[in-house]
């Protein structure tokens, strides 16, 4: 009797550990499977083929002069500024792109008055305006940048910094701000974004500050340093993205051609190894070409966006517009390259004394208000202008 109750017991225990031992091995099983299932998930959605495209469009100076922050007043009814009337018209354009950068030639300093040349200063509601209709990288390093002291670029700043979702390139808290990579991600490409300028109309950052600013003629440090400094923040910039921009705010005004001292920076800007240069400073529009590294690759340089608005009186003044760049990442090899560039013109209008100051695109212009421009011009000459410079580069439509 005792020896069948051990057997009973000892079979009892026996189906229990057959029984655990099954589960287990099922439960193996179904971890393996699910762990499989896993990389089979991971493996699919990290190995991407083909290839994938982001367009960045560049718009030139937002050059605030006195008549367009007045009616801007005018039609806020005296109290605050609204700016929708001046860019209405190009609002489409700007918020269809992946990635919009402008000159913000002028600074936004609330607690001064704003003012126009020689020392502009311009609403902070225009940033609103700006941002309104789809621009999200603005270069703040310009021969202006200075014009309301310390005080006032500093302010400038933190007024950006309070505005989410976009970028500020150019001007920097202090100088260690500047080796930081400003990047934006748009359809798996990372663009990065610096900028510097060749002076800032004889004036200077204090001795003693600390501004992130790069300029020419700082005489807080050598030449050698200064180009140091913009090869760090190049090299920065190359490690964190694929895309290395910067925006340089040129000196000579009113030329349609680089010069001497533009192809000289522009070469060494190259050879540090941006792939887009975006030309500012001249007021006027000048071409768009390809440079050739020694390696074979090569650098966008577009020599000079004009005014986007203003109203400066010479005819190619009113000439702007933007490059439209188009950028694609290859997913098997990682090359990226430029695949596409081409220019949307436009004209800045304004009547008689200057009224109604805005932007048309020059698909939209016409013989009728080329007749009717303040300035006196063609729509020939416009035409003619665009045509010349920018050749197959050229979106009339």
């Amino acid at each position: 009797m005792k020896l069948n109750k051990i057997t009973k017991v000892l079979t009892v225990l026996l189906c229990i550990v057959l029984v655990f031992g099954c589960v287990n091995a099922i439960k193996d099983k179904s971890d393996n499977k699910a762990q499989q299932a896993d990389a089979t998930t991971l493996s699919t959605t990290t190995t991407k083929t083909g290839y994938t495209e982001a367009n960045l469009l560049c718009a030139g100076d937002n050059l605030i002069h006195k008549a367009i922050y007045v009616q801007a007043n005018q039609r806020a009814g005296g109290s605050g500024y609204d700016f929708s009337y001046a860019y209405e018209n190009i609002a489409d354009i700007v918020s269809s792109a992946d990635i919009a950068f402008l000159n913000q030639e002028t600074v936004m300093v609330e607690s001064q008055p704003a003012s126009s040349y020689p020392l502009f200063n311009s609403p902070p509601g225009l940033l609103d305006e700006m941002i309104e209709i789809g621009f999200d990288v603005f270069n703040q390093s310009t021969n202006h940048t200075m014009d309301k002291q310390l005080s006032g670029a500093l302010e400038d700043y933190d007024l950006f910094q309070s505005k989410e979702n976009i970028l500020l390139t150019g001007l920097y808290k202090t100088w260690d701000d500047m080796f930081i990579p400003q990047t934006v991600t748009k359809n798996d490409i990372t663009f990065s974004f610096m900028g510097f300028t060749e002076f800032l109309n004889g004036l200077r950052v204090p001795a003693d500050s600390d501004l992130g600013l790069v300029y020419l003629t700082d005489t807080r440090h050598t030449q050698e340093e200064l180009y140091d400094t913009m090869q760090k923040m190049i090299d920065a910039g190359k490690k964190a993205s694929d895309v290395v921009c910067v925006s340089m705010h040129w000196q000579t005004e009113d030329i349609t051609a680089p010069d001497e001292s533009q192809k000289e920076i522009a070469q060494k800007l190259v050879d540090m190894g941006a792939d887009i240069i975006i030309g500012t400073g001249p007021h006027v529009l000048q071409p768009i070409e390809f440079v050739e590294r020694e390696d074979g690759s090569e650098a966008l340089i577009i020599w000079s966006l004009g005014n986007i608005i203003s109203t400066q009186a010479n005819n190619p003044n009113l000439l702007g517009g933007f490059a439209d760049v188009t950028v694609r990442k290859d997913y098997a090899t990682g090359k990226v390259t430029i695949s596409d560039v081409g220019f949307i013109p436009t004209v800045t209008h304004y009547g008689a004394n200057r009224s109604n100051v805005r932007i048309i695109p020059f698909k939209d212009y016409n013989e009728s208000l080329a007749a009717s421009h303040g300035a006196g011009t063609t729509y020939s000459f416009m035409k003619n202008f665009y045509e010349d410079m920018f050749g197959d580069y050229l979106r009339m439509d």
